[in-house]
C-alpha cells in the first residue's frame, strides 16, 4: 500500500501528530507500556525526523510498504520508484538506476539506508543506487519531495529517499520468527531468494537476513538481449537491540551488500582510431597516444563493488520537564569499488582502478516537548568522506596491459576528503487551525586534497551553508486540507566534482573544479490533501529556483567540464488519487507534469535531462486470504525539450510510450508453521513494448549496433513467479 496521507495502517510505536500528541503525553506509563495498536493514517519518520502523520506534514510525502515491495519485479531500488508521482530514474543498463526527484538527480537527491547517508561515497559512474541494498531486504521506502537540508544537510536539496530495511521488535514472550522469498523472471532468466530470522523477547532483539540475486542479460522489447546487463548480488544484514531499561535502548547494525559484474552500458563506445597511428614525436599526438583507448568497442564496468556498514545506536526517553527523547548514532560506511575499462577487441582490461570511499559519521538529536502542542527538535551531525583513487592505464606502447611496468600511472586524488559539520533546530506547533513547522540549519563543509591530477593552485574550499524551511498545514475540513511551504536546501560539490579530472571511457575528458560553489534550491510549494465523494487525493504544485546549479557542460566534442550555472528553474504539478470501490478493490492514479529551464545567460534553453510528464493508473484487489490481483498502466509523454547548447547536441529526444503490467496471486490460510503463505504470478510489459527512459546518458553517436554498441532499451515482456512465506 502506498501512503500519501490517506488510508490507514496500524502502528504500535509512539506517533506524534495533532491528533495524538496531547493524548500520549497524558497517558500514564502503565497504559503506554501496553503497546496497544492504534489505527492511524500513514506515518513518516523521514519528513520531520520523528514519527509524524503524513497528513500533518506541509510537504509531499509517499511511503511504499512491504506488501508492494515484495510483489514488484526488478533488480534494484530504482524499479520500486518508477511510476511514482514526481519520481523518475536515470538508467544505465540493468542495475544502473539512480533516483530523480522533481528533475534533480544523483547527488542532488539524498539517499539514506536506515537513516545513514550513502551519497557521500557516490563514485563518478551511474548505477550506485543499485548497490546500496538488496530490494528483498527492504521493509519500506519513505520519499520526501523538495528541499530537506534542515534535517539532512548537503545533498537533500531535491528531496530524500529513506530505504528502511526489515527488522523485528521486542516481544513480551520469547519468539523465533522467520520469512522467506523465492522468485524467477523470464526476461533476464533471473533467480532471487531471500531469508530472514528474528529472535526476540522483552529485552533483546536479534535479526539476521540474507538475499541473493542472479540475472542474465535481459531481452529488450525489440527482441535482442542487452549485452552485459546481467549481474549478481549477495547481501547480509545483522542487527541487535537491547533494552537497558524500559526507556533506554542500545543497538548495533552490520550490513554488507556486494554486486558483481556491473557494466555501465551508457559508457560503451566504439573507437575507430588506432592509437598506433599517432605520431610519438608530435607533442600533442604523443600525449594522446599514451591515454587513447584501444581501437574497437570499449566499456566501463565494475567486477566487484561492496558496501559495508557498521553502526552503533542509542535511544532514550527521559522524564521530567519537556520529556526529552535522545537518539544518537556513530557509523563507518565503506564502498570498495573497482573502476575498470574493458576492450572487447583485446578481450581484457586496459584501465584498472580500485578505490575505497570511506565515510565516518555521527549524529545526535533530541526531541523536546515544551507544551502539549509543541515539538522542538535540536541536533548536530558530522561526517567525513575520504578517498585516494588512482588508475593504471595501458597504452599502445605495451599492448594496453595496465599491470605492465610501462603502463601509465595516474595518481588521481591524493588523500581527498570532505568534512561536514552541522547543527539544526526545528519547531513544530499543533494549532486548532493546523500545523506550523519552522526549521533552520547551519553547515560548514570543507573539501581538500594533498594533490590531484590535472589541477594546480588552491584545492581547499570551505562552504558556509544556511538552510531553512517554513510550512503550514491547514486543518480545514475532510474534503480539503491545504498546505504551503517555502524552503531552501543546498548541496556542496562532491569529491568527484571537485577533484577527479580523468579521461572517461565514454570518450569525454572530464575536467573537475576544486572551487565550485554550493548549489542552492529555493522551492515554493502549495498543495492539498482530502477525501471527496469516496476519493482520497493529494495534489501539489511547486517552483524551484536553483542558484549555482552544478552540471557537466560540453564546451567542445570530447570535453566535459563541471561548472556552476547562474540559475536553473523547475516547475511541476503532481497528483495522487485513490478510490476504494469495494472493501478489497482499490483504484489509484498518479500524474506528473514537469518542466525545467536553464536560465544561465550562456545557454537559456531547457534544462538538460529532464524527465517527461507521465501518468499511471492501477486497479488492485488485496485480501488477507484468497485471490488478489493488480493491473497497472503507465503512459509517458514524448520528450523533445533537449539542452542542445549545454550538451553540444548530444541529448537525444525520446518518443512517448505506454506499458501495462498484470499481477495475480493467492494468499493461503495460515497452516502449521506457516503464518503467511502466498504465491504470485506476474506479467510485465505485456505488449512487449520497445522503449527507453529519457535519462540514460547515452549519446546518439555512441549507438552502433553493428559494432556492438546497442541502444539501451527497457526490458521487454517478462513472466515471473514469486513465493513468499512467514514462519
Amino acid at each position: 500500500m502506498r501512503g500519501f496521507g490517506t488510508g490507514e495502517i496500524t502502528m504500535t510505536q509512539r506517533t506524534i501528530g495533532k491528533t495524538t500528541l496531547a493524548t500520549l503525553l497524558a497517558l500514564p506509563g502503565a497504559a503506554l507500556a501496553q503497546d496497544e495498536a492504534v489505527e492511524l493514517a500513514p506515518v513518516s519518520v523521514t519528513a520531520t525526523g520523528y514519527e509524524t502523520l503524513i497528513e500533518d506534514t506541509p510537504a509531499s510525502v509517499t511511503v511504499i510498504d512491504r506488501d508492494e515491495i515484495r510483489n514488484r519485479p526488478g533488480v534494484g531500488v530504482g524499479d520500486l520508484l518508477r511510476g511514482e508521482a514526481g519520481l523518475a530514474t536515470a538508467v544505465d543498463g540493468s542495475v544502473g538506476q539512480d533516483p530523480i526527484i522533481r528533475g534533480l538527480k544523483r547527488d542532488q537527491v539524498l539517499v539514506l539506508v536506515d537513516g545513514v547517508r550513502v551519497n557521500a561515497m557516490q563514485p563518478p559512474a551511474r548505477g550506485s543506487l543499485a548497490s546500496y541494498v538488496n530490494m528483498d531486504l527492504i521493509e519500506r521506502i519513505e520519499i520526501v519531495r523538495g528541499p530537506s537540508s534542515v534535517l539532512y544537510g548537503s545533498g537533500a536539496m531535491g528531496g530524500v529517499i529513506n530505504i528502511i530495511t526489515r527488522s523485528g521488535d521486542f516481544t513480551e514472550e520469547e519468539e523465533m520468527n522467520a520469512w522467506s522469498r523465492l522468485g524467477y523472471s523470464s526476461v533476464d532468466r533471473g533467480l532471487r531468494t531471500a531469508l530472514g530470522v528474528t529472535a526476540s523477547n522483552e529485552r533483546h532483539v536479534l535479526d539476521f537476513s540474507t538475499a541473493y540475486l542472479d540475472t542474465g542479460d535481459y531481452r529488450m522489447g525489440d527482441g535482442d538481449r542487452l549485452d552485459d546487463s546481467g549481474t549478481r548480488q549477495e547481501a547480509y544484514h545483522l542487527r541487535y537491540r537491547t533494552r537497558l531499561t524500559p526507556d533506554h535502548e542500545l543497538g548495533f547494525r552490520a550490513q554488507r551488500d556486494e554486486r558483481e559484474d556491473v557494466w555501465y552500458l551508457a559508457s560503451r563506445t566504439f573507437n575507430p582510431m588506432d592509437p598506433a597511428n599517432l605520431d610519438p614525436n608530435d607533442p600533442d599526438e604523443a600525449a594522446l597516444r599514451m591515454q587513447a583507448p584501444p581501437q574497437g568497442l570499449n566499456t566501463h564496468y565494475t567486477p566487484t563493488q561492496t558496501r559495508d556498514l557498521l553502526e552503533a545506536t542509542y535511544q532514550g526517553d527521559f522524564g521530567g520537564a519537556w520529556a526529552p527523547r535522545v537518539e544518537a548514532s556513530v557509523y563507518r560506511q565503506e564502498l570498495s569499488r573497482g573502476n575498470y575499462d574493458w576492450s572487447h577487441a583485446l578481450g581484457r582490461d586496459y584501465r584498472v582502478s580500485d578505490t575505497d570511499f570511506t565515510t565516518d559519521g555521527a549524529r545526535i538529536q533530541t526531541e523536546l516537548f515544551p507544551t502539549d502542542n509543541q515539538i522542538l527538535l535540536v541536533g548536530a551531525e558530522y561526517w567525513r568522506l575520504r578517498a585516494s583513487p588512482d588508475s593504471y592505464i595501458g597504452n599502445v606502447n605495451q599492448d594496453f596491459r595496465p599491470n605492465d611496468d610501462d603502463a601509465l600511472f595516474m595518481d588521481l586524488i591524493d588523500d581527498g576528503q570532505i568534512d561536514s559539520q552541522g547543527v539544526f533546530v526545528q519547531h513544530e506547533t499543533f494549532l486548532d487551525a493546523g500545523t506550523l513547522n519552522l526549521g533552520v540549519r547551519y553547515d560548514r563543509v570543507e573539501g581538500d586534497a594533498d594533490a590531484v591530477f590535472g589541477a594546480d593552485g588552491d584545492l581547499q574550499q570551505v562552504d558556509h551553508n544556511l538552510s531553512w524551511s517554513a510550512g503550514f498545514n491547514w486543518d480545514l475540513r475532510e474534503e480539503v486540507n491545504p498546505y504551503v511551504s517555502l524552503s531552501e536546501g543546498y548541496r556542496s560539490a562532491s569529491l568527484i566534482e571537485r577533484f577527479l579530472t580523468y579521461p572517461y571511457s565514454d570518450g569525454n575528458f572530464w575536467q573537475a573544479d576544486p572551487q565550485l560553489d554550493p548549489e542552492r534550491n529555493r522551492t515554493l510549494e502549495v498543495g492539498a490533501r482530502g477525501h471527496l465523494q469516496g476519493f482520497s487525493y493529494m495534489v501539489s504544485a511547486y517552483e524551484s529556483r536553483i542558484r549555482d546549479y552544478i552540471g557537466g557542460v560540453v564546451p567542445e566534442a570530447g570535453q566535459r567540464q563541471t561548472v556552476n550555472l547562474d540559475e536553473a528553474r523547475i516547475r511541476g504539478v503532481e497528483l495522487q488519487v485513490r478510490r476504494p470501490f469495494t472493501e478489497h478493490v482499490t483504484g489509484e492514479f498518479t500524474g506528473t507534469w514537469i518542466r525545467g529551464e536553464n536560465r544561465d545567460s550562456r545557454f537559456d534553453e531547457p534544462l538538460a535531462e529532464m524527465p517527461p510528464p507521465e501518468a499511471s493508473i492501477a486497479l488492485r484487489r488485496s485480501v488477507d486470504q484468497g485471490w488478489q490481483w493488480e493491473g497497472r498502466l503507465r503512459a509517458v509523454a514524448r520528450q523533445d525539450r533537449t539542452a542542445d547548447r549545454f550538451t553540444d547536441n548530444t541529448e537525444r529526444e525520446t518518443s512517448g510510450f505506454a506499458t501495462g503490467d498484470l499481477l495475480v496471486g493467492y494468499r493461503f490460510q495460515p497452516s502449521g508453521l506457516l503464518r503467511h503463505n502466498e504465491l504470485t504470478f506476474q506479467v510485465n510489459n505485456i505488449a512487449d513494448k520497445a522503449y527507453r527512459e529519457h535519462v540514460t546518458g547515452q549519446r546518439e553517436d555512441q549507438i552502433d549496433p553493428a559494432r556492438g554498441a546497442q541502444e539501451i532499451l527497457a526490458p521487454g515482456r517478462s513472466f515471473g513467479v514469486v513465493w513468499y512465506a512467514e514462519f
